[in-house]
């Protein structure tokens, strides 16, 4: 028995190992790059608790590590609202410019027990809506009774607060709850400008 290593085959030079029959870089047993893992095993680590079938997506909302972020079509695995409730979401804020609270009191009324996302931004609305004529009460209250008690128009000059939240704030507030409630997602104003009173 020697300590010297048997000697190489014949056909290949000594001073290089014989060539690696799969693709370059990969590992030995592994699929070629070029066509998609099987989905009829379970992924590494094993299947996820009542998780499908083998080869059959999971259900929409569910994560799966086979699947990357989610179930196919699902962006990011995030539930999507419904297409009508977004629509009638955008027409609560919208409506706005055209019958004013109006057209959010309507679609609260109608939508409030079957659609809990149109509820939220037609409650908004609402909020906004109401939390503007309590602005404008409340300068009222402190304004008008001095100027007509001291016959000094100046005290009116704190209606310009109001004016101006009507004036820039209304359209702000509008177009965000707009846009935000037509890619389906929640927004909160802020609470001096929306009061939560309807929910």
């Amino acid at each position: 028995m020697t300590d010297k290593a048997p000697p190489p085959p014949d056909d290949f030079p000594p001073d290089q190992p014989p060539p690696y029959q799969g693709a370059y870089g990969q590992a030995p047993g592994a699929p070629p790059y070029d066509q998609p893992p099987p989905y009829d095993q379970p992924p590494p680590g094993g299947p996820p608790p009542g998780g499908p079938p083998p080869g059959q997506p999971p259900p929409e909302g569910h994560y799966d590590p086979r699947w990357g972020y989610g179930p196919p079509g699902v962006p990011y695995g995030m539930p999507q609202q419904p297409p009508q409730e977004t629509t009638w979401a955008i027409f609560s804020y919208v409506g706005m410019v055209v019958i004013g609270f109006l057209a959010p009191l309507i679609i609260y009324c109608v939508k409030k027990n079957t659609e809990p996302f149109t509820r939220f931004h037609a409650a908004q609305a609402l909020n906004y809506q109401i939390t503007l004529l309590i602005h404008v009460l409340a300068v009222a209250v402190v304004c008008v009774p001095p100027a007509i008690a001291l016959d000094n128009p100046a005290f009116l000059a704190l209606f310009i607060l109001p004016y101006l939240e009507l004036l820039i704030g209304q359209w702000v507030f509008i177009i965000v709850g707009a846009v935000k409630s037509g890619k389906g997602k929640y927004v909160t104003f802020p609470t001096f400008f929306c009061f939560r009173m309807i929910r």
